[in-house]
């Protein structure tokens, strides 16, 4: 017996909706009587059921009805049933594959699960500089659904995008309930498409039904798609009933949309259609409240010392992932060594010596000068001097900037680290960095290089 909100069994569920059909003057008897009174009638988990038919001729003949028979079952039911009609030889042959891909739907259910979590919400995603712009946009999508369509994150791996869009999932449930909102990763839905197409036309034509009964749709790591023209026709196919209905579409990427190789070109147009937004590498400040926050959530908060954040913070800026993950080997080495007082910085460069940051502590303003000098072709001592030529001018005011967000030095720290120079002089240096950063993509990206390799 199959519990959906009723208590008839299965065999009184299509003894009703026989009655129905065979009173139905719209239906062809004769279909009805060679094909639908001997079908074998079988339910599966996640509202899936199936009509095993004597024939693929009788299959083609009952499909225009499953319509018809879905709307008698969900009025028997109250659920939206996911009918499918085969024939006596296929599910034969394929039984235990049909119900494994049922249960690879709940599978898919699941991983969307995560977005129904309050950790994944607006109010736990943190905020910073580099994340600002992504974090608004994804407000103001939940604010006004439709409006920004889609809705398109991108950035490099590591860096919080899954968590914002489970977050504007989340917070989607939230404030509409009423709304149908599915969140899957790319190879979620690439292995749905594949397993439906092989399976046949009608199968295939069931999966985008089910996909746009949904209001709200979210697609994480949409690059991994790249090259799979089937699912790309798909995609290409939902995403034009999504748009043409106001129903909101949001993609994460690791590259802009114009950056993608392996689509059509009309899903890149598509793509480009809506709202574009970063998300870049964490600046100091954030990647220190999002570590502070992980050692919080592991009840670590007191077992650390704050030099020992800072350095999470400095080292794995780049992966929140990282970040983490360094917290958890943490917890456990503080658990398995009984560790009385606060760990610090030599215990931390100990329990890390494997690993590539086994270089902490010498990550400074002098490995912040040697690595940018070395970028710009200049000598060291000249970011220390006076020389108004614009490569040293940019090589000082990028220095500048870095040893900022890596080291999180006061202005006038840094300006007694380079030069003795007044806090204001560090100040406008920097302003011109984040300014020329926003204008030009090349010259943030060259920035952003220059501190991954100040990191690594």
């Amino acid at each position: 017996m199959i519990s959906r909100g009723r208590t008839m069994s299965d065999k009184e569920l299509w003894s009703t909706i026989k009655t129905k059909l065979a009173a139905d003057q719209t239906v062809n008897q004769e279909i009805y009587n060679t094909y639908l009174a001997n079908a074998r009638f079988v339910a599966a988990p996640q509202n899936a059921f199936f009509l095993v038919i004597q024939s693929t001729f009788g299959v083609r003949l009952v499909e225009p009805l499953l319509k018809q028979i879905s709307t008698l079952i969900k009025e028997e039911t109250q659920v939206t049933p996911n009918l499918k009609a085969l024939s006596t030889d296929r599910w034969e042959k394929e039984e235990a594959n049909l119900l494994k891909v049922t249960i690879s739907e709940v599978q898919t259910k699941k991983t969307s699960l995560a977005s129904k979590n309050y950790e994944f919400s607006f109010k736990h995603f943190v905020s910073g500089p580099s994340n600002f712009q992504a974090f608004k946009a994804a407000q103001a999508t939940v604010q006004s659904p439709g409006k920004w369509n889609p809705l398109f994150i991108y950035g490099p791996s590591g860096l919080g995008k899954t968590h914002l869009l489970n977050a504007i999932a989340y917070e989607f449930r939230s404030l509409y309930p009423h709304l149908k909102v599915l969140y899957i990763s790319s190879d979620d839905f690439a292995r749905q498409v594949v397993g439906n197409l092989q399976k046949g036309h009608f199968e295939i034509e069931q999966f985008k039904s089910e996909i746009n009964a949904y209001d709200i749709l979210l697609i994480d790591d949409v690059q991994f798609l790249a090259k799979k023209d089937k699912t790309n026709e798909v995609l290409f196919t939902v995403f034009n009933h999504f748009a043409e209905n106001g129903k909101q579409l949001i993609f994460s990427s690791d590259k802009l949309p114009d950056q993608l190789n392996g689509f059509d070109m009309r899903l890149i147009t598509r793509f480009n259609q809506g709202l574009a937004i970063p998300i870049q590498s964490l600046d100091f400040n954030t990647a220190k409240a999002i570590t502070k926050i992980e050692f919080a959530r592991q009840d670590l908060t007191n077992r650390v010392k704050d030099e020992v954040i800072e350095y999470i913070a400095q080292f794995f800026a780049n992966d929140v992932r990282k970040i983490k993950g360094s917290v958890t080997k943490i917890n456990f080495w503080i658990m398995t060594n009984a560790l009385e007082g606060p760990l610090d910085l030599r215990m931390l460069q100990d329990l890390f010596k494997d690993m590539p940051t086994s270089n902490l502590g010498e990550l400074n303003t002098k490995r912040i000068k040697e690595v940018v000098a070395d970028k710009y072709g200049i000598a060291v001592k000249l970011l220390d001097g006076k020389a108004r030529v614009s490569n040293v001018a940019t090589a000082r005011h990028v220095s500048m900037y870095l040893t900022k967000e890596i080291l999180g030095h006061s202005l006038s720290q840094i300006g007694a680290e380079f030069g003795g120079r007044d806090h204001t002089t560090v100040m406008s240096g920097i302003k011109k960095i984040k300014k020329n950063m926003e204008a030009s993509a090349e010259f943030r990206k060259n920035v952003e290089a220059i501190r991954n390799k100040i990191v690594s």
